[in-house]
């Protein structure tokens, strides 16, 4: 049976006291707390009742309804966004932030429809189906319901801050400053492993090549941070230029130094590698670096993530 389908009545479930319809129900799969939860949405005083449905799956509805609000809400607030970044559509960081926008929207919007689907369902057997199908798929679409209301709160949030992105170029600047000094911190935490391991360490030579490995990969994505925000800054002195406001100043030189502190640490972990750590870890870090070197700007920073975890050194 399909997880969200709801099976004939079970003989007797009705009537019964909640403790004892715990021990009828069949669901391995549950625990009998969670049964006893589950069951408690369609009792009344303690007792299984089949009209206590009606109050359970009218409080099911209410969720869904205001889960169906937030995610109109979600899509009002992406088409205004739309309509104000519409100028500037043709900007890889905006048309890119657009397309996410837009698939978290449709994700949030499917599920939405899919909740009203489940509801339907319930309406359509709760004079006939099994109390505690109905009872489980209540609460299933109730806690789904809520995970979607999150999930729209969250897009409508970030849509708004957007917005703010695309009206107002001191923000911009400012959000640039900010992912430039978490790669600072991200360089300062590699240059202190690379202190440790040029050091005379008390640890054994396998950990040394595992810390090794780590930073090198690490290495490997700071330098994708790095070109994608010379790329953005390139991309907001176009924008200020074009509108006549004022471009980011003096974070082209602080991109200049961070690329030379960035080499400078690639030397010394290339320095410090020893001929066994390469012929341990060079195969999958090559494939890392190819399917690295795919990525352009603006950099999906997810894909980054699926692709680092692909390609990571199986650490035995």
């Amino acid at each position: 049976m399909n997880r969200h389908e709801i099976s004939e009545p079970q003989a007797g479930l009705d009537g019964l006291p909640l403790e004892t319809a715990i021990t009828v129900v069949d669901d391995e799969s549950a625990e009998s707390d969670t049964i006893r939860e589950t069951l408690a949405i369609v009792a009344d005083d303690g007792v299984i009742r089949r009209t206590a449905v009606d109050d359970a799956l009218a409080n099911a509805s209410k969720v869904v309804t205001t889960a169906e609000t937030r995610t109109e809400l979600a899509a009002a607030s992406l088409e205004d966004v739309s309509g104000i970044a519409a100028p500037v559509s043709e900007l890889d960081i905006v048309a890119m932030r657009l397309n996410r926008f837009g698939a978290r929207l449709d994700m949030v919007e499917d599920r939405t429809a899919d909740l009203g689907d489940r509801i339907q369902t319930i309406i359509a057997h709760k004079n006939d189906g099994n109390l505690y199908d109905l009872a489980r798929e209540i609460r299933r679409v109730t806690v789904t319901a809520n995970e979607v209301q999150r999930a729209a709160d969250e897009l409508q949030f970030e849509l708004e801050n957007f917005g703010e992105w695309l009206e107002d170029a001191d923000r911009r600047t400012e959000e640039l400053i900010d992912d430039i000094e978490a790669l600072e911190q991200s360089l300062d935490k590699l240059e202190d492993v690379a202190t440790e391991l040029s050091g005379d360490s008390t640890e054994l030579e396998e950990d040394a090549a595992v810390v090794w490995i780590q930073a090198t990969i690490q290495h490997r994505v700071t330098a994708l941070m790095l070109t994608d925000l010379q790329a953005e800054l390139a991309t907001l002195r176009e924008w200020a230029a074009n509108e006549g406001s004022n471009p980011p100043s003096g974070v082209g030189q602080r991109l200049e130094d961070l690329e030379a502190r960035h080499d400078a640490l690639g030397e010394r972990f290339v320095d410090r590698a020893e001929s066994g750590w390469h012929e341990r870890f060079d195969d999958r870090v090559a494939n890392l670096d190819d399917a690295l070197d795919e990525m352009e700007p603006p950099i999906a920073w997810r894909d980054v993530e699926t692709v680092v975890e692909e390609y990571r050194p199986t650490i035995e």
